[in-house]
């Protein structure tokens, strides 16, 4: 039979286990809650990027000023935008044949 300052350790042991292993997960907790705010900014900062660009080819679609350092970039995304628009047409004439 095991003695009381036995069964004082093993309850002491339990206790300390049972605090380190709350204090943890508080800890997991915190870092889990501080890792969605940041990915939170994160998204609300490339939002923000997107609207700035969507802005900067506005602009450069109807003539404005624009940077020199950003026209390659404008330039680009005219063609992706042009290859977009014959790929639409050529998929408008393959659903007309149906």
């Amino acid at each position: 039979m095991p003695s009381a300052h036995n069964l004082n350790k093993i309850k002491d042991s339990i206790s300390n286990g049972l605090e380190v292993i709350s204090s943890k997960s508080e800890d997991f907790i915190e870092i889990s809650r501080l890792k969605y705010k940041i990915h939170l900014e994160e998204n609300s900062m490339e939002d923000l990027y997107k609207d700035i660009g969507k802005d900067l080819f506005k602009s450069f679609k109807t003539n404005n000023h624009i940077d020199h350092s950003l026209l390659d970039y404008c330039n680009t995304l005219n063609k992706i935008e042009n290859r977009i628009k014959n790929l639409e047409k050529e998929l408008d004439k393959i659903n007309n044949k149906k």
